[in-house]
């Protein structure tokens, strides 16, 4: 039996994989950061190694899962505007065809926990996995759309990804020359 809505939690898992695999990243670079200064000692005089790890494994997998489930709301709302302008699909045709691309997502978050100590290939593989994502997606619907809908479909989308990824990288910009020039010199 075919059940459409049996990958409806792919992208729950999904947000939970990437985001543990982060987040062990990050505590193993925060616990160097705390040793490194000498906090890590006093902070073992209240609590144990395990416990500090695990409050900090805690606090970073919520961030890192808040922070990739607004990714997800803003990439499926952006597919699904890309979809109502470049698609005419009023019964919604597309969406279910796409709906088994997030199994994607699913693989790769658990081939990140095989690269939880290298920051780059956890990236690199989220990054992977997007493409990889938007070239299944693109296969997937091509044959409903014309050749120009599918050219507006793709830039409407790669347009957005990119727009977006150079107004962050800007404000990180102006954020670090602001507080560089708020220092003493």
């Amino acid at each position: 039996m075919k059940n459409t809505y049996l990958t409806g939690y792919f992208p729950l898992i999904s947000i939970l994989l990437f985001s543990s695999a982060f987040s062990i990243f990050t505590v193993g670079i925060t616990t160097d950061f705390l040793n490194q200064a000498g906090i890590l000692k006093g902070m073992m005089e209240f609590f144990s190694e395990q416990g500090i790890r695990l409050a900090l494994f805690a606090a970073f997998a919520l961030v890192y899962f808040m922070i990739l489930s607004a990714l997800k709301l803003i990439a499926d709302t952006v597919l699904e505007l890309a979809l109502l302008f470049f698609a005419k699909d009023p019964e919604g045709e597309n969406l279910k065809k796409i709906r088994i691309a997030s199994v994607v997502y699913l693989f790769a978050g658990l081939l990140a926990f095989l690269l939880t100590q290298q920051l780059i290939l956890l990236v690199g593989l989220f990054v992977l996995a997007g493409l990889v994502y938007f070239i299944w997606v693109v296969v997937r619907i091509y044959q409903s759309l014309s050749m120009l809908n599918l050219i507006g479909f793709m830039m409407f989308i790669l347009l957005f990804w990119a727009t977006f990824l150079i107004g962050i990288l800007y404000l990180f910009i102006k954020l670090y020359n602001s507080v560089m020039a708020s220092l003493p010199s």
